[in-house]
């Protein structure tokens, strides 16, 4: 129930995280034990309930939960209300007393703030307890609960913005384009630079040539076999030179297409192949024998 902006503004709290969402009263039951279910041993977490009059307010702990009946020692635990889109965060004052581990409860901050206290839909609440926070604040003195999540904190690989800016404008394309053509490799005995493509079965590298040669030129080509299969479409090591425009010169690059990787033994583009083709061993339309057996035993 939290929304886009509610989960960016709690884990901005916390670093480049993102929310997991673990556990969900209205799914799994207002119970300690289906808390416990989904969320023991799962960290670090913010746990998040939602009342009849509008509060959206819980906790955060790097600390994973279980059913010890102890406290647990957290120094970076805090209580949060969100008034509008801004969040009030209340830390906690007594560390060793941040979160306690009791089975017939769901998250249970301190003394301070229960949800799903006693395996039913209400919140316990006891604001100064570890945690300084006022009722009004925190949750309108409504104690009832209509939902109650738990969300497992975890890194975030999403950039921020893009790594870099492109304008997309025919005038950027055409120095784009130009600026390949006149490309020069450092070595002057080496009149064109090869590109090896390299990934995973279905990871599009014959599509990326046939892309590349289709705008050089002009039209759409599909010189390398290309399509959607559990194994490489590929099985010879191509090298690829691409002109521009229909007879045009051929350009300073090349595009060497091989084998996709596979995680089976004996599938895939074989790493002895590939140390060949980095050395300049392989010549072109070289097929890889082992992919050949394979198919025969098959």
């Amino acid at each position: 129930m939290l929304t886009k902006s509610q989960q960016r503004t709690i884990c901005s709290q916390l670093g480049r995280f993102k929310l997991q969402l673990l556990y969900k009263a209205s799914i799994h039951g207002f119970t300690g034990a289906a808390f416990h279910q989904q969320c023991d041993n799962r960290s670090p977490t913010v746990s998040v309930g939602y009342n009849n009059s509008g509060y959206v307010f819980g906790g955060y702990t790097k600390q994973p939960f279980s059913q010890s009946g102890q406290y647990v020692n957290d120094d970076q635990a805090f209580l949060f209300t969100f008034s509008g889109e801004k969040l009030l965060k209340y830390p906690v004052t007594s560390s060793g007393h941040a979160v306690k581990m009791i089975a017939n409860a769901g998250p249970y901050f301190g003394e301070a703030l229960v949800l799903v206290n006693g395996s039913q839909a209400v919140v316990y609440s006891n604001p100064g307890n570890y945690y300084n926070f006022t009722a009004a604040e925190m949750h309108g003195n409504d104690l009832n609960l209509t939902e109650c999540e738990v969300y497992q904190v975890e890194g975030n690989t999403e950039l921020e913005k893009p790594w870099r800016s492109i304008i997309w404008e025919s005038e950027k394309r055409k120095e784009l384009i130009e600026s390949i053509k006149s490309y020069k490799p450092t070595v002057s005995s080496v009149t064109q630079a090869r590109v090896l493509l390299i990934g995973p079965v279905g990871a599009g590298k014959s599509s990326f040539f046939n892309s590349v040669n289709s705008v050089f030129r002009g039209h759409v080509t599909s010189q390398a076999i290309s399509g959607s299969s559990t194994t490489s479409l590929t099985t010879q090591f191509r090298s690829y030179s691409v002109k521009a425009g229909r007879g045009g010169k051929p350009l300073p690059i090349i595009l060497c297409d091989t084998m996709g990787l596979e995680e089976s033994k004996g599938a895939g583009l074989d790493i002895d192949d590939l140390s060949s083709i980095l050395k300049g061993h392989l010549p072109d339309c070289y097929q890889v024998l082992h992919y050949i057996s394979m198919t025969l035993n098959v």
